[in-house]
């Protein structure tokens, strides 16, 4: 632990970090499986992305597996010029959608804040400070194992949905996926009433203090904005795109069938986890 707190001042020191500082150093890692569907009708099927949920010290951050490994390989191998094959990799390995586009900060800026980044594009970059908190009915009669852990329900609603949690009281954090906390436990699996967006754990690991929990170094550049208002923002965006495309403004290397079909896709994605 202390050698890689050296090794991270040195590197720092010496202006190798790639407009990423690092906030804290994992002490637990979860990862979980994001089923969601885009389209509410489902009629575009189910997306399946690759999440983690890295808690640390002083906070936490959950975002896409992806983000992490290229946070990592970008930040301690700089000057590698086989990086953007390796990150390349990765998202074809653990896959992304912009609907999983997202990193979320607990307890950052300050405790009890929860904060919210994502990037659109390469230039277009969105910070929330969420302070609503979520409250919680306990069922204490119910009682299953999931992924070997006794585990407990409860239940909450939440920006639209009403969702199903379950937790295990033995690992004794308040944490979850997404924005999800505040149980006597960590949060295992969570869903909505109509199974449109699920948070599964498929590994857990308590023994990783080698990895960095990592922010942009840019937070200036970011433009904040309300919950709702990011909600408004990111359809607006995603109906902005499909005109652009249509216009021929963004050129796209498909044939003309499959522009089609990809557009029809992108305008049926109207059901992000959150709703106003």
């Amino acid at each position: 632990m202390k050698r890689l707190v050296l090794l991270i001042l040195i590197m720092q020191l010496a202006g190798y970090s790639i407009g990423q500082q690092i906030l804290d150093i994992t002490k637990l890692a979860v990862k979980y499986k994001y089923t969601f569907y885009p389209d509410s009708n489902r009629t575009t099927g189910a997306v399946v992305s690759d999440m983690i949920l890295q808690v640390g010290h002083n906070l936490s951050r959950f975002t896409e597996l992806t983000t992490v490994l290229t946070d990592s390989l970008t930040y301690f191998y700089p000057d590698d010029r086989t990086i953007f094959q390796k990150m390349n990799d990765f998202y074809n390995a653990y896959g992304n959608h912009t609907f999983s586009n997202f990193s979320i900060y607990k307890d950052y800026p300050e405790k009890g804040d929860l904060y919210f980044l994502t990037s659109r594009g390469s230039k277009i970059n969105y910070s929330v400070v969420d302070k609503e908190k979520i409250e919680w009915i306990l069922d204490e009669k119910s009682d299953t194992v999931i992924f070997g852990y006794n585990c407990r329900k409860a239940y909450t609603t939440y920006r639209g949905r009403n969702y199903i949690a379950w937790y295990t009281s033995e690992i004794p954090i308040n944490e979850g996926p997404y924005k999800f906390r505040g149980l006597p436990g960590l949060i295992v699996l969570v869903y909505d009433s109509q199974n449109l967006h699920r948070f599964e754990i498929y590994e857990i690991s308590g023994s990783n203090e080698n990895v960095p929990i990592f922010i942009s170094e840019n937070l200036s550049k970011y433009k904040e904005l309300t919950p709702k208002e990011f909600v408004d923002v990111f359809y607006s965006e995603n109906m902005n795109f499909l005109n652009r495309v249509k216009k021929g403004e963004i050129a796209i290397q498909l044939s003309k069938e499959q522009q089609i079909k990809m557009l029809r896709k992108f305008k049926s994605w109207n059901n992000f986890i959150e709703k106003f």
